[in-house]
Formats: structure tokens, C-alpha cells, sequence
């Protein structure tokens, strides 16, 4: 190497030097300026409560889970399963996971526990964290209750129910995984099952406009700022909360009236889901039972500390629930076409206290939920000519 360009790669390497320097300063006074900044900003105003000062019991404190002895390892496990990773067409799916009271299978789906009869039938088992089994060991879940009813009562059928459900999904999301399920080789379901609402109805609030996943204006925006440099910085720097508080404005609180329009247009938009799962489900020779899912929000008497939840929710989410699924019941009133199940009343024959979050139901819970959904689709069944079931590989379908 002759002595100019050995110059010239000491001048380079300087330079990368300098620059290295210079981004790390960059970097640290961004994070300087995001300390300072969440120090002197005011906190923001947050959405005003139903009952102002009323504190609801934490997740694991709540009378529907308190006596659970396995409670607290529950959550320290569902903490360590919460990793996601991209799925095409509903977002994200979970990664694999391998604990003692969590579950999930090397295709990213919750596992139900094996169904003590020979499988005969099949039932999938649609919607969000509720039907995931937030909350629940696995043998607590909502299918895997199912299936054991099933299987006490109605041996004969062989039925297995397999885990869908994942966190945070809404009804459109439950559509494209029963979609993807549906393009897999292996035959399908006998029987579907989607247990979806609550997250419309939150997506909704949070986004302000019906039909959208949660969350959409963060994939929104990194998106749009994949290819231009300002954006992408703009983006990384909404990521640091006091840079964000700088940069964004509160949106301003929803108007009653605007509240009302929003929570009808919730429920079509959810009903809509349900008229295309429909077309599917009977081109596919698949039964199908779409349910309205119960929240705390629609529970004629809160049960115990309940109440206090309620009371401690966004007064505007308790508005937009309850009247979206008002909206919903008034429609399925008047149109014998609409096939969807309104199951917000399911628990009021009860004295016991199921939610211990606006939700998210107890395994008690999920086991009258799962009564109900037995009696819904036994019937059907019973008269349904058995797919052949198999085992499962397809990665758009849990390994059952």
C-alpha cells in the first residue's frame, strides 16, 4: 500500500470516527432532551372515569381470581409469552412458548389440551384475549372447557376444539385467520365458533373510527416513514414519550352524540364480519356460531368488586359498549337474517363475580361460557355430517 493510500484510509477512518461521535452525541442529547422534557410537560389529562376517585383491584386481586393459589405464577408466565411476531393478514401471532400453566404451539396458537375421546369433529374457536384465555391455565380456557364438556356429555361426537384466538384481535382479524385456516390442505373445521366484539368496540374508541385494528396509526405511521428520512425520525422519536407529549396534542374528548354514531357504526361494522364469515363458513360445508362476547360493561348486576371495576373504567368506553351493543341488539330484533348470538347477558343468572377486568373472565367464568356455547352447538353437531379429522400442519392452524 503505497503511502497516499494508506493516508487516505487514516483520513476515511477519521472521518467514520467523527461521525460515529457525532451520532452517539446526537443519540444521547435526544434521550437527554425526552428526560427533561417528561420532567417539566404536564402529565397528560387522562380520560375522565365513570366514577371519579373509584380505583378498581388489580388483575390478580379481583374477587373472581383471588382465590386462584396459581395466580400470581400465571401472570409471571404470561408475561414471558407475550412475544410476538409478524403474521401476514391479521398482524401478529405469538411466539412459541413452553411453561407449566401457558402453552403455545410451534404455529403460535394457545394449546388446547388433548380431548380424552377419539377426534371425530372439529370446533374452532375464534376471537380475542378472551378466547385466547387471558387469565386462564391452559386446561381453564375457554375451548378447552368446551371441549371437556364435550367430551362428559357427548362422548360420541369425538369433538376437539382448537385455540384460535389471539390477543387484541378484532372481528376482522378472527375473519382473515378463519380465511387463512380455511386456504390450509387438511379438511376443515365441522364447526366455528367466533367470540368477538370487545375489541371493536375498543379498537373504535381508541381510533375513532370503526372497523380498524388496535394500534393502526403506529403501523400507519412507520409504514409511511419507511422511505423518507424525516418521517422515520419523526417516528423513532414519537417512541420516546416525552419527545411524543411534545409533538402530539390530547385528541379532544367524544361528544356524546358522536360517541352514539360511532358505537352504531361499530356493531355493523361487526355484523358485516359476521355476513361474510357466513358465506364462507357454507361454502365450506361449516356450521357457524358467531357470538356477540359478554363484557362487564353489559352485566345487568356487577358482582362484588365488579361494581368498582365499572367504576373505575373511561366513562366514554362504558358509553361507547354498551350502547354499541344496544345497537347491535335492536338489529338482531328486526332482521331474522342476521345469524349473530348476543351473549351480553349470559351471566346474570349468576351471584358470583366472573370479570376481574372489563373482559376478561375467571376459569368459572369461561366454564358457564362454555355451558352456553355447549347448548348452542350441540344440536348442530349431532346433525352435521364429520369432516375426517387430522393432524394438523398447516402453519395457518393450531397443531391439534
Amino acid at each position: 500500500m503505497t503511502g497516499r493510500a494508506f493516508g487516505a484510509l487514516r483520513a476515511t477512518g477519521r472521518l467514520l470516527g467523527q461521525a460515529w461521535l457525532i451520532l452517539g452525541i446526537t443519540l444521547l442529547l435526544l434521550l437527554m432532551v425526552d428526560q427533561i422534557l417528561r420532567a417539566v410537560l404536564p402529565k397528560p389529562v387522562p380520560m375522565a372515569t365513570l366514577e371519579p376517585g373509584a380505583i378498581a383491584p388489580g388483575r390478580s386481586r379481583a374477587a373472581a381470581v383471588a382465590d386462584d393459589d396459581w395466580i400470581d405464577a400465571y401472570w409471571n408466565e404470561h408475561q414471558a409469552s407475550r412475544h410476538t411476531q409478524w403474521e401476514s393478514y391479521v398482524y401478529w401471532r405469538r411466539k412459541p412458548y413452553d411453561g407449566e400453566l401457558i402453552d403455545i404451539d410451534a404455529h403460535g396458537f394457545r394449546v388446547t389440551p388433548p380431548a380424552r375421546t377419539a377426534p371425530l369433529r372439529t370446533i374452532w374457536l375464534f376471537g380475542g384475549s378472551t378466547a385466547w384465555g387471558t387469565g386462564n391455565r391452559n386446561e381453564g380456557t375457554l375451548a378447552a372447557q368446551l371441549q371437556r364438556i364435550y367430551a362428559e356429555r357427548a362422548p360420541e361426537l369425538g369433538v376437539r376444539v382448537l385455540n384460535f384466538g389471539e390477543s387484541g384481535y378484532v372481528s376482522r382479524q378472527s375473519l382473515a385467520a378463519f380465511q387463512s385456516a380455511l386456504a390450509c390442505p387438511q379438511p376443515p373445521a365441522d364447526l366455528a365458533i367466533f367470540l368477538d366484539g370487545a375489541n371493536d368496540v375498543f379498537a373504535a374508541l381508541q381510533e375513532g373510527q370503526a372497523g380498524l385494528p388496535q394500534n393502526e396509526e403506529n403501523r400507519r405511521r412507520e409504514f409511511n416513514s419507511s422511505r423518507q428520512l424525516g418521517a422515520q425520525l419523526r417516528a423513532w422519536a414519537l417512541r420516546l414519550e416525552g419527545i411524543a407529549g411534545l409533538l402530539q396534542s390530547a385528541p379532544p374528548a367524544a361528544q356524546p352524540a358522536a360517541l352514539d354514531a360511532l358505537a352504531a357504526a361499530t356493531a355493523e361494522h361487526y355484523l358485516t364480519q359476521v355476513t361474510q364469515a357466513s358465506a364462507l363458513a357454507q361454502r365450506h360445508g361449516i356450521d357457524l356460531i358467531p357470538v356477540w362476547q359478554p363484557t362487564l360493561f353489559d352485566r345487568a348486576t356487577p358482582r362484588g368488586d365488579e361494581a368498582a371495576i365499572v367504576a373505575a373504567s373511561i366513562a366514554s368506553h362504558v358509553h361507547l359498549q354498551r350502547q354499541a351493543s344496544a345497537h347491535l341488539r335492536q338489529r338482531l330484533a328486526v332482521d331474522p337474517t342476521l345469524t349473530a348470538v348476543d351473549l351480553g347477558t349470559v351471566f346474570d343468572g349468576s351471584d358470583q363475580p366472573l370479570f376481574f377486568d372489563f373482559v376478561h373472565l375467571s376459569e368459572r367464568g369461561q366454564a358457564l361460557l362454555a355451558e352456553r356455547l355447549y347448548q348452542l352447538s350441540v344440536t348442530q353437531l349431532r346433525q352435521h355430517d364429520p369432516h375426517a379429522p387430522t393432524v394438523e400442519s398447516c402453519g395457518a392452524r393450531p397443531l391439534g
